[in-house]
């Protein structure tokens, strides 16, 4: 009768750790794929507000997303994004501030 029963536990038991490993895992990738569009969003939305003149608005929300994209496993291709973005923001920066000097 005991083997029985951990027979039957075995076999429920099996299923529902398949399952809860597999959902794990489709959430650290859904969550990775979110931040990764929102980086790449947000990059271009900054980057089309400085051709017209106005001031990018997405740092923080960028490299706030970055940290999510990267702890659920991120690769390069986004971190390169990122960095090539941090420059671009940087030289932004340098210009408006040379802009306003002389005004």
């Amino acid at each position: 009768m005991g083997e029985q029963i951990i027979i039957t536990l075995i076999t429920a038991g099996l299923p529902v750790l398949a399952t809860t490993i597999t959902a794990l895992a489709q959430r650290r990738t859904n969550s990775r794929n979110a931040a990764k569009d929102s980086i790449l969003q947000m990059i271009v939305e900054d980057k089309m507000d400085v051709l017209y003149d106005n001031l990018p608005q997405n740092y923080q929300n960028i490299l706030h997303e970055y940290d999510i994209y990267h702890k659920n496993g991120g690769n390069s291709y986004v971190t390169e994004k990122v960095e090539d973005y941090k420059r671009w923001f940087a030289h932004v920066q340098v210009e408006l501030l040379d802009k306003k000097k002389k005004v």
